[in-house]
């Protein structure tokens, strides 16, 4: 016998999870099942990833306090393409079967199954895009003229603090510990500024 679960999702615009779990418990009815267990993330927003409701429901589903989940529609899981793969996937690989009520998706199902294999594929092109359009704009700025990447820590600061600190004989690693920068920044800097120990 199934053990039945289900997911709701709230925004802070939607003040009634209450519409949410009346229609899965009407759903998972006329499949002839029974929700007996009810996750719901109230004022939660579908980007966040950490959710407490989300991740109280992963962990009874890794204890298999349940083999079913009921979720209205797929936007309720996640509206990250991402983390709803992952998701997903973590369920499927635990044996839970996901019912999706809008989409009327059964990822048990031949048409679920095609449903997870579309969903990997829109992952990968929303990554190779992503990619691409970081890509173009490093090309971009630096066909510009622009500085691609962390913003140097070394200002002219720095550098006199350093040029002191060598002349007056101090160690390399030394130096690194009180400026607080690593010890190939700091060689880097006595090199292109040619600072050399000053014997006393």
């Amino acid at each position: 016998m199934s053990i039945n679960a289900c997911y709701v999702r709230c925004s802070s615009l939607d003040s009634h999870p209450e519409t949410q779990l009346m229609a899965l418990r009407e759903f998972s009815q006329r499949h002839g099942n029974t929700i007996t267990m009810e996750f719901v993330d109230h004022g939660q927003s579908g980007i966040k990833r950490e959710r407490e409701q989300l991740n109280k429901m992963l962990e009874a589903a890794r204890k298999g306090k349940f083999s079913t989940l009921y979720v209205v529609g797929i936007c309720r899981l996640s509206r990250s393409v991402k983390d709803l793969i992952e998701v997903v996937e973590s369920l499927n690989q635990m044996g839970i079967q996901i019912h999706f009520m809008r989409e009327n998706i059964d990822t048990k199902t031949a048409t679920g199954t095609f449903f997870l294999t579309v969903l990997g594929s829109l992952y990968q092109l929303e990554r190779s895009v992503m990619i691409d359009r970081i890509n173009q704009g490093i090309a971009r700025a630096k066909s510009q003229g622009k500085h691609c990447g962390r913003p140097s820590k070394i200002n002219s600061s720095l550098i006199a603090s350093v040029k002191l600190l060598r002349e007056k004989g101090v160690s390399i690693r030394d130096i690194s510990k009180t400026c607080s920068l690593g010890v190939g920044t700091v060689m880097k800097v006595i090199q292109e500024n040619r600072i050399e120990t000053i014997n006393c």
